[in-house]
């Protein structure tokens, strides 16, 4: 199932991500220690501490991201039974190692248990996906349907973060956030000067559901609808910006201090307030996929899918 201009992704996230590729308008990416889930005790260790008590690879904590994967501008729904640990792991045992579950706070949120695996094998070990790497080009199938980055008309990259990556080799580490891409000849535009896309906006792992208040606002130039589709976005006319985007959702406003994003979320409740990206223990992402943009100059094309992800120590965190 995918979930194309359609519904997209309910609340997403996982214990303190923080994403250590993240990159702002105003410096070079950041390297953070998030802690991981330790099913054993309550110690904590660095992304790359492994046990040995049960064989190579083996680890005892439970590490958390997010899989946005996406054929043609449309993005898969991992919120389905058929990849929940609890439906497959009887039948498939090796599957806690990359998998996820039902309470996850999103259809996105990835979870990875007991052994260090390549992002290959994480893949291999979903239902109904498959991955290699031939001839130095990515080969991926979903749902049946073979996608070969060594072909004319088709593209695949594979990013963590804002990095790509070979997953053959790539081990997955707890806080990475995968994108992968999908891009055929066949994908056709609206065929009118309307243009669309998705806007995604997390604070502390919590997704923002817009809401009515949201499709009663803005205008023409960008606007959401009610037509079940709650993180779409329409725009016709002039492309509006980012941030002008930004202000047409309610409880929601960007504006930059001295080079770095400030976003401010005004809900009533535990998660509202004003976010700073320089205070200490807070981080703020702003992308179009995998590259980081400025919300005061970048204008919204057709097809664009924005991330506005704020992680902060001065609101209640989501666990999975």
């Amino acid at each position: 199932m995918l979930v194309g201009t359609g519904a997209l992704l309910g609340l997403a996230g996982c214990t303190e991500l923080s994403d250590s590729n993240a990159s702002s308008t105003r410096s070079s990416p950041t390297e953070n220690a998030p802690t991981e889930t330790d099913t054993a005790d309550t110690t904590t260790t660095s992304e790359t501490d492994t046990e040995t008590e049960e064989g190579p690879g083996y680890k005892q904590y439970h590490w958390h991201g997010r899989l946005f994967f996406e054929i043609d501008g449309t993005l898969v729904d991992f919120d389905q039974p058929k990849y929940y640990l609890d439906n497959i792991e009887d039948e498939r045992p090796e599957t806690v190692y990359f998998h996820f579950h039902d309470g996850a706070h999103g259809p996105n949120e990835w979870s990875n248990e007991k052994r260090i695996v390549t992002f290959q094998r994480a893949l291999n070990l979903l239902p109904d996906i498959g991955y290699e790497r031939r001839d130095g080009a990515h080969r991926i199938t979903y749902d049946g349907t073979t996608y070969d980055g060594s072909r004319s008309g088709t593209d695949v990259s594979i990013h963590r973060g804002t990095e790509r990556i070979d997953p053959t080799t790539y081990e997955v580490q707890h806080d990475d956030n995968f994108w992968i891409s999908i891009q055929t000849e066949t994908a056709s535009g609206s065929g009118t000067d309307e243009r669309s896309g998705k806007l995604i906006v997390d604070v502390n792992n919590r997704r923002l559901d817009f809401g009515a208040d949201a499709r009663q606002a803005g205008s023409d130039r960008f606007e959401f609808r009610d037509d079940g589709q709650p993180y779409t976005w329409y725009s016709a006319g002039d492309p509006v910006t980012l941030e002008h985007a930004l202000a047409t959702v309610p409880n929601v406003s960007y504006e930059q201090r001295d080079g770095s994003h400030v976003v401010s979320y005004e809900s009533g409740g535990d998660h509202a307030g004003t976010y700073h990206e320089t205070d200490d223990a807070t981080q703020i992402i702003v992308r179009e996929r995998t590259t980081p943009v400025d919300p005061t100059s970048y204008t919204l094309q057709d097809g664009d899918v924005v991330w506005v992800y704020v992680h902060t120590a001065n609101a209640p965190d989501n666990e999975h």
